[in-house]
């Protein structure tokens, strides 16, 4: 991919920085019992109308939530970075079809790009893996900023 002069010298990345988390909610969400169906600790959590402290301001929470987020890196590709957080999880598609039976599950992606023009592909094999999950995937794009 060409440099910013043209010129082919150094390697472009099309996403500067990508956030990634497995996000369960519902009204009657048990972070307990998520935790033991998947097998790994949330990163956040909290049972709809308990109070949280969200980044140092207390909030209460409109509906059960747990989350397991990767930490943010400017290196990951989407793939790569999909494909990480699903080795992490089981994958029983029975579980996954029981839990989408009572709770909003989702892969959610913060794609951020400082550049118009950009883009992120995910191979087959990932979209496939999503697919026997039956998790939503949600691509949530920030953009530069205007001028």
């Amino acid at each position: 991919m060409a440099d910013a002069d043209g010129g082919a010298g150094r390697e472009a990345r099309d996403i500067d920085r990508l956030e990634i988390a497995l996000h369960v909610s519902g009204d009657e969400l048990d972070p307990e019992r998520i935790t033991r169906m998947l097998g790994v600790a949330p990163t956040f959590a909290g049972r709809k109308g308990e109070q949280i402290d969200h980044g140092g301001v207390p909030i209460t929470q409109p509906r059960g939530i747990w989350c397991y987020a990767l930490p943010a890196s400017p290196e990951w590709e989407l793939g790569d970075a999909i494909d990480t957080l699903l080795e992490q999880l089981p994958a029983d598609p029975a579980l996954w079809e029981s839990m989408a039976g009572w709770a909003v599950v989702s892969v959610v992606c913060g794609l951020y790009v400082h550049d118009v023009g950009r883009s992120a592909a995910l191979p087959p094999d990932t979209l496939a893996r999503l697919a026997e999950r039956r998790l939503t995937l949600r691509l949530d794009i920030h953009g530069p900023a205007p001028e």
